[in-house]
């Protein structure tokens, strides 16, 4: 049997669960998920309000999977996008856009791995506690290692990606992180020369830097922010494995006196032969 090509991707707008002093389901908005096939898809989703717990103008989700001949033969095109506008989680997290863009390029072989980007990924005007939060998220980085073995290479033998890579997931630094922290963080052995990973999957944020405008109330911790009475929030997590790249831009664990968990802007992308 010759061999084929499965597309593989899908993306959400926003969603969630909530445990205390209820237990509900947010049901997931602009959903939309590529067959495998391919097509092309979209999904959206307006004027949402969960309670006083989750609301947003806007939420919209693209897929788009295609084939095309390349220099080299056949080659499979995958687009995955999320975007939400006017971003409101209990007066806490605001943000005016936040989008998920993940595009990649496959030439179907059975050991390739495929080219997967992240240009046009961002966060506009985002605001912890009501204040503001500049963002650097390192697209140039990931972006220049578009693929898995890119940045497992990079990771053995750079020194100036290994160092960003451990900073970002606090490598060094993470008993001093509290324990309700810590659990959001990968941990990997400190001699290991290998990128670190759970089963195949490498957890790292795009979140080179998070800057307030001025002093918080609030403590971050790399690419995860606490805020007693609010919540633990993690951005733009990055999953990496072999054939696939998982962004989750929002993921909001909510605590006391309201428990629960809201994720927002979600993509995942990677399709293989079979």
């Amino acid at each position: 049997m010759p061999s084929r090509y499965r597309f593989s991707g899908h993306a959400i707008g926003a969603g969630g669960r909530i445990h205390n002093p209820f237990q509900e389901i947010i049901e997931i908005q602009a959903a939309a998920a590529l067959p495998e096939i391919g097509g092309y898809g979209t999904a959206r989703s307006r004027d949402f309000r969960y309670r006083e717990i989750l609301q947003f103008d806007v939420a919209h989700s693209e897929v788009a999977g295609s084939k095309s001949n390349g220099d080299g033969g056949m080659v499979f095109n995958t687009l995955i996008k999320s975007t939400i506008e006017g971003l409101n989680i209990m007066g806490m997290l605001t943000a005016d856009r936040v989008v998920a863009n993940l595009v990649s390029t496959h030439d179907g072989g059975p050991d390739s791995q495929p080219s997967i980007k992240l240009a046009g990924t961002r966060f506009e005007n985002l605001k912890i506690a009501g204040v503001p939060v500049n963002v650097d998220l390192c697209l140039d980085v990931f972006d220049r290692l578009h693929t898995h073995q890119q940045v497992a290479d990079a990771y053995r033998t750079e020194k100036e990606f290994r160092s960003l890579f451990d900073r970002i997931t606090l490598k060094h630094r993470l008993h001093e992180v509290p324990e309700r922290v810590q659990r959001w963080f990968h941990r990997p052995a400190v001699d290991d020369a290998e990128m670190p990973h759970t089963k195949g999957i490498t957890c790292v944020s795009l979140l080179r830097t998070l800057e307030p405008e001025r002093p918080p109330e609030y403590k971050c911790f790399g690419h995860v922010v606490h805020v007693e009475g609010f919540g633990t929030i993690q951005l733009a997590e990055l999953q990496l494995s072999k054939k696939t790249r998982r962004l989750t831009m929002i993921h909001v664990n909510l605590g006391s006196p309201v428990e629960g968990d809201v994720m927002a802007v979600a993509a995942d992308d990677g399709g293989s032969p079979y």
